[in-house]
């Protein structure tokens, strides 16, 4: 089975565009602080409907008001890399009673009809999901966990947008990196771009393993056990859990061996006298 978007533009009520059927959840992305709107799943038939969207003070966020410096021919490429992300959740969660291609339609929501000479910048930050033909989703802990994917997906990619991190390095350069390799490569199950948090998870990996060859030094565990707790704390915001769990290890692999060092330190001490 898979899935192939579909997306186009749809004009909807005003009460719908801003979201006032669903709450609205602060979120700190990167710097910022966001209220997202991800509702839960409207099912109807063999179709589900879901409305998301980034605010702020009850307005509808724009690609122009998280990122203003971002390059207008990027706004598509961002789309398609939403639409993506949430094909790859579509595909794990949602069943259809024939093994072929379908259609997810995903439609980016406005209160009028947009024109072909608008700028992309100022497109809403306003996305309506829908997938048909689908096989009823009765269980609540899975209705639960889709509702929980899509928004630590659609965070992840507000968070891209506003650090513009595809701006800023070019395909090649994204290949050789090391953190890019790991996120694409060892941590696909996650199904989301771990961003700033995999640099930190790894980096905070690297000093612990410094701190156990130099355990004398001291300064590389309490980095280890400062940056792990960091990436742990900021992982468990975001539902990042591989990152967290390094995080995690790093710090406690810090403690542990600032409590050995400090241990031997402590005998060492014990034959030194100091002068009168």
């Amino acid at each position: 089975m898979s899935v192939k978007a579909v997306m186009g533009q749809c004009v909807m009520p005003k009460e719908m565009f801003f979201g006032t059927a669903w709450p609205h959840e602060q979120c700190i992305i990167g710097e910022d602080t966001l209220e997202l709107v991800v509702s839960p799943l409207s099912q109807r038939n063999n179709a589900v409907q879901i409305h998301m969207a980034a605010m702020w003070n009850k307005e509808v966020l724009t690609f122009h008001d998280l990122n203003a410096g971002m390059k207008k021919e990027n706004v598509k490429l961002y789309l398609q890399s939403l639409s993506e992300r949430l094909c790859a959740i579509v595909e794990k969660y949602f069943m259809w009673p024939d093994d072929d291609v379908h259609n997810m339609t995903i439609s980016f929501g406005s209160l009028t009809e947009r024109k072909e000479d608008d700028d992309p910048l100022e497109t809403n930050m306003r996305f309506v999901l829908m997938v048909k033909d689908i096989l009823p989703i009765e269980d609540p802990t899975e209705l639960d966990m889709i509702h929980k994917s899509l928004k630590g997906e659609f965070s992840n990619w507000l968070e891209e947008v506003i650090s513009d991190v595809h701006q800023k390095k070019s395909v090649e350069e994204l290949k050789k990196d090391p953190t890019v390799v790991l996120d694409v490569d060892l941590m696909k199950h996650e199904q989301e771009d771990l961003g700033l948090e995999s640099t930190f998870a790894i980096f905070s990996l690297v000093f612990a393993g410094l701190g156990i060859l130099w355990k004398d030094w001291f300064i590389f565990q309490v980095i280890a056990i400062v940056m792990g707790g960091y990436v742990a704390y900021r992982s468990y915001q975001k539902q990042r859990w591989v990152c967290m769990v390094l995080g995690l290890i790093a710090s406690i692999v810090g403690i542990v061996f600032t409590g050995i060092a400090y241990g031997v330190l402590r005998e060492q001490m014990k034959n030194v006298k100091l002068p009168n």
